[in-house]
């Protein structure tokens, strides 16, 4: 809210002297009050008497537009099985990205242009399938196989199969540059490259030797002027996101109201490795582009033993 107009960009390095500097003088500028002391830019700002001025964190500044298509098939339970599969295709643009309702959100590069930061959302997400089932087998007392009672059908009967399978886009990715702008705004951005590709490869990717963003797709902006680019880029993106959930349950009934369950239940049955989203500052060419997380959990198991009465 302290920050100085981007008009007065035009001033370039006179922002940086003292005010009662001779160059800022013959400009034209005096002390915004008395016994100021400090640079032009300093004086520049809404508010000079002080340094940075905040607000809540909550504050309702942005806008957003979403938009989407939603399918649903449902199998309601019978026969032993239940299925539901949704499929989400969609687009969220705003000028006030946030992933966490308000908080953590981009800040703006510019505060008396607010404009310059609507593009799609942190948390856009243009493809989302996600497919949970549970089977009953038929095997047992009162199924179709090995229907049979005592302490045989208390061993094949009562098992239970289920999961959830979920496949999704990556999240956008927002690149960066060292802000040396001194009108005290949040951030800068770099140019774009027209018709250059920002992601250089996401299939077959290995980190060990493999850059993800493609740093010819970006140039440092002229002095004392903003960058381009977008808040959050479209067409580069972290990597999809995979992953199946399997789990068996074995229920074993002992009298009418009381029964024995056993659960295994496996997370990321697969095993898939995603990779987390790779550095982003542009103006540091060493590791920009470089990916050294890993964004989601190994496969992990678990066993469970319940009495239910």
């Amino acid at each position: 809210m302290n920050q100085v107009d981007s008009k007065y960009l035009s001033y370039g390095d006179l922002l940086t002297k003292p005010i009662d500097d001779p160059a800022v003088i013959a400009a034209g500028f005096r002390r915004p009050y008395a016994s100021f002391q400090g640079s032009l830019a300093q004086a520049l700002r809404p508010f000079p008497q002080y340094g940075s001025v905040g607000t809540n964190n909550s504050a309702n500044v942005g806008n957003s537009t979403y938009h989407s298509l939603q399918a649903k098939i449902e199998k309601r339970f019978s026969n032993g099985l239940f299925l539901l599969s949704s499929y989400t295709w969609s687009k969220t643009l705003t000028d006030a990205s946030s992933a966490l309702s308000g908080f953590f959100s981009t800040s703006a590069r510019d505060q008396y242009n607010r404009r310059l930061e609507k593009a799609v959302a942190q948390f856009d997400i243009p493809h989302r399938a996600v497919i949970a089932f549970n089977y009953e087998l038929p095997i047992g007392p009162g199924k179709p196989v090995a229907n049979v009672k005592g302490a045989v059908g208390k061993i094949i009967g009562g098992w239970q199969i289920n999961g959830i399978m979920a496949y999704q886009s990556g999240e956008p990715i927002g690149v960066g540059i060292n802000n040396t702008l001194p009108i005290f705004n949040s951030r800068n951005l770099p140019n774009m490259v027209s018709g250059v590709d920002p992601v250089l490869q996401q299939d077959h990717f290995d980190p060990a030797k493999d850059v993800y963003l493609n740093a010819n797709a970006f140039t440092l902006p002229a002095p004392f002027t903003y960058g381009n680019a977008p808040s959050i880029l479209s067409n580069a993106r972290t990597f999809r996101n995979y992953n199946e959930d399997f789990g068996i349950l074995k229920r074993t009934g002992i009298t009418e109201r009381v029964n024995l369950e056993f659960r295994f239940e496996m997370f990321n049955a697969l095993n898939r490795v995603r990779f987390g989203a790779p550095a982003t500052n542009v103006s540091d060419l060493f590791n920009f582009g470089k990916v050294t997380s890993q964004a989601n959990t190994p496969r992990v198991g678990q066993f469970a033993l319940k009495l239910n009465f």
